[in-house]
């Protein structure tokens, strides 16, 4: 029997599994690939069949790190941590507390978000973020702190899912997002907090034309 036509157990598809979300952390996978390799991993019955999976990624084949018989085993590559937000169970949690948390200039923001504002602040610049999903889907935890998002012009918010109580929450983007820009939906609670979605203003704007790359457009659009 050939190495690749090896049967396989929970061990090879993890490892696989794995490198495939390393690879879409660097940025070598788009998301919708990941999607793809994943559930090809987890339906693999043999090395060969995972060995397609990795071709393209700088990792070796499964035939080779895998098979008993193999003349120079290679060791696999050690894991690096998941980001998070990449999966709605583990979102990408930005926790006020007392104080201020702020995500700004160039970062990727994940599909699944969790904003927790405590009795502080959290703002969250997204002029020169790259969205990683057509929709980002915002969990928002009731507090009696203060909840800024800035977006760049094309990006849309969506808050009827959002309960305001004794606060107040005020979006002043577009609910239909611009060709290739994402869309974000809130949901759950303000709590006695503040919540306000806007675009940058005149200040931002200045900052942002120093602040740009050559080249670089204006909006920061969706990967592929």
């Amino acid at each position: 029997m050939a190495g690749g036509e090896m049967r396989i157990g929970h061990a090879e598809r993890d490892a696989v599994v794995d490198d495939l979300r390393n690879a879409a952390a660097e940025g070598r996978l788009t998301l919708e690939e990941l999607d793809q390799r994943l559930e090809a991993a987890l339906q693999a019955r043999t090395l060969s069949d995972l060995d397609p999976l990795v071709a393209d990624l700088p990792v070796s084949p499964p035939s080779r790190r895998f098979d008993p018989r193999s003349a120079q085993p290679v060791a696999a590559r050690p894991s690096l941590p998941r980001p998070a937000g990449l999966d709605p169970r583990d979102r990408l949690r930005l926790d006020g507390g007392m104080s201020t948390i702020r995500r700004t200039g160039y970062w990727e923001i994940p599909p699944f978000l969790r904003i927790e504002s405590g009795m502080g602040s959290v703002i969250l610049d997204c002029l020169q973020a790259r969205p990683l999903a057509p929709v980002i889907d915002i969990e928002m935890i009731p507090g009696a702190g203060t909840v800024k998002i800035i977006v760049p012009a094309g990006w849309a918010a969506n808050t009827d899912r959002l309960s305001s109580s004794w606060g107040t929450a005020a979006s002043a983007v577009s609910t239909t997002p611009a060709p290739h820009s994402p869309i974000l939906v809130l949901h759950g609670g303000v709590g006695m907090g503040t919540l306000k979605i806007r675009n940058a203003n005149g200040r931002e704007r200045r900052r942002l034309e120093r602040t740009r790359l050559p080249g670089e457009p204006g909006r920061r659009e969706l990967p592929g």
